[in-house]
């Protein structure tokens, strides 16, 4: 009997032993916060990027607008050298998480207005989904092993802190700017433009508002309220969210201008290979006539001295011949021209 006690404790202990660690296994794995979303909104970057700097001045227009604010957050553009480092924008005064990604726009004369909205460009967009919030939320509680876009918590700026206030946060952001989104601002060969935008589209998750925001939009982790959203919190999380506004007035988010200039390009293009397939035909054709103007040339004998001699000499052998058949000479004797001479 106590052989048995014995076994089944030791089973028991073993049991419990098991569950606790595959707890602990479980609680261990890694999770990559804002993951897809971040791959996603980087790779569009890279392309975006690639494209401005290899390609600006013989872009039409709109694509070439859309570009520029794409990454510049403005249509007139500007120079990679601008974006080398932090934009003085996000430590000003009014630089709170939640105007600067939760928020609709707000006209710069509006008391409180932000520097930046949420669809002001793609950089803005990754400071969004990669800086830490409160307390380092989401990376703060798992000992440097989750990661939020791919980095750990000791590379996104040390310490349980982050971005939620105004001026709170800065060194968070700053090493945000540094480690992710300077990698995203370099240019990537060959990418797909409209591939890249559908794959970035579809992780936005539509979330609509109140009435006044019936077309929200979110990129990355977080739970808004009808009116609000993205402020840096365990809540409302660490995200963009979007607002396409139909009001003509209301500027739209930076993907919105790219969602149009694309179909525009693809139909210029378009319009370019048809126009270039038929200068190709006719110069085809072009050629094909003079080489058949060439082969008729070629086939005819060519005219030398030496075969007008031969002409020659067969006109003076036929009319020799024909002198001598008739009797009668061709020229007349020299008697019959004195004779002339005389009767004159």
């Amino acid at each position: 009997m106590k052989m048995m006690q014995t076994w089944l404790v030791l089973w028991l202990a073993l049991f419990i032993i098991g569950v606790v660690n595959a707890d602990d296994a479980q609680g261990s794995v890694k999770k990559d916060h804002n993951g897809e979303p971040y791959q996603a909104l980087c790779k569009l970057l890279k392309i975006a990027v690639y494209e401005f700097v290899n390609k600006g001045d013989t872009l039409p227009d709109p694509l070439k607008a859309a570009l520029n604010k794409t990454i510049f957050g403005r249509k007139s553009g500007g120079t990679l050298e601008d974006l080398k480092d932090l934009p003085q924008d996000y430590t000003e005064g009014g630089s709170a998480r939640v105007n600067f990604f939760g928020q609709p726009y707000e006209d710069p004369g509006y008391y409180g207005a932000p520097h930046r909205w949420s669809g002001y460009s793609a950089p803005h967009n990754l400071v969004c989904l990669c800086t830490k919030g409160e307390n380092g939320w989401p990376v703060n509680n798992s000992g440097n092993q989750d990661t939020l876009c791919g980095e750990t918590s000791d590379t996104l700026g040390a310490g349980n802190e982050g971005w939620t206030g105004s001026k709170t946060g800065q060194a968070q952001m700053r090493a945000t700017w540094k480690e992710v989104v300077t990698h995203c601002l370099k240019g990537e060969t060959g990418g797909d433009l409209k591939g890249a935008l559908g794959t970035f589209l579809g992780k936005l998750e539509h979330k609509p508002g109140d009435e006044a925001n019936p077309n929200r939009y979110q990129l990355g982790e977080g739970k808004p309220s009808n009116w609000s959203g993205c402020d840096g919190t365990s809540t409302q999380g660490v995200c963009v969210m979007y607002y396409n506004s139909t009001n003509p007035t209301k500027p739209q988010p930076w993907w919105v201008d790219l969602q149009k200039a694309i179909p525009e390009d693809e139909k210029l293009q378009e319009q370019k290979r048809r126009e270039e397939e038929e200068r190709r035909k006719q110069q085809e054709e072009t050629a094909k006539q003079d080489s058949t103007k060439t082969d008729a040339l070629k086939s005819e004998p060519p005219s030398t001295n030496q075969t007008a001699q031969h002409r020659n000499d067969n006109l003076t052998d036929k009319l020799r011949r024909l002198n001598l058949t008739s009797g009668t000479p061709i020229s007349r004797p020299f008697s019959w021209l004195l004779s002339a001479a005389i009767l004159i």
